[in-house]
């Protein structure tokens, strides 16, 4: 092949062709830094993709809010209505006078109630009173006090009372008798007792 160049020029330029294209033979290609080598290392075994905070697999435990309770009424410091003794009649009743001590201007007298029936009753409020001469009323009826009124419960053989007082200061007529009615009834029970005839005024009944 060196036969074919004679001249020196000729020589020389054809060892450097040979020599480039010696060199241009050993040249590597360049290696991609794209596309299939990223998705080669995504999927080497063994890789673990992050896992997301949301789906944690062991979650700090909830503890749920109490549920609220309301009170609840006790039943021993309610009395249901219509559960209390009934009320006492006057059939089931002894009923009787009691003349107190007087002072100045003042007369007194205690009615007392007694249950005299087989069963418990009640008594509540005011009875209704009247002085009498000759079976005729002889002043106006009682009034009512401003004491409070309660309920008396009444055993068989327990007695209730009420004070009647006379405001004596009057020139009126003494009475022979008394009528008295017991609270919440109307059958009138007539009682002697001797009182001027002024202004009354009753207390309602209360426990002995």
């Amino acid at each position: 092949m060196f036969a074919m160049f004679s001249s020196p020029a000729a020589r020389v330029s054809a060892a450097g062709l040979l020599l480039v294209g010696l060199l241009s033979g050993c040249t590597r290609a360049p290696v991609p830094t794209t596309g299939p080598t990223a998705t080669v290392a995504s999927s080497i075994p063994g890789s673990v993709s992050p896992t997301p905070s949301s789906t944690s697999a062991d979650p700090t435990p909830t503890t749920p809010a109490p549920t609220s309770t309301r009170p609840t009424t006790s039943s021993a410091s309610t009395t249901p209505a219509g559960t209390g003794a009934p009320g006492c009649t006057t059939a089931g009743l002894t009923v009787t006078v009691e003349r107190g001590s007087g002072i100045a201007g003042h007369q007194y007298a205690t009615l007392v109630f007694t249950n005299s029936s087989g069963a418990t009753c009640s008594l509540t409020g005011f009875p209704g009173v009247a002085l009498l001469m000759g079976g005729a009323p002889l002043a106006k009826p009682a009034t009512r006090s401003g004491k409070p009124v309660k309920r008396v419960t009444l055993v068989p053989g327990a007695t209730a009372i009420a004070l009647l007082s006379n405001d004596s200061t009057c020139n009126a007529d003494n009475s022979d008798s008394v009528q008295v009615i017991v609270p919440n009834q109307t059958l009138p029970v007539v009682l002697p007792l001797k009182f001027r005839g002024c202004t009354l005024t009753v207390d309602p009944v209360s426990a002995r």
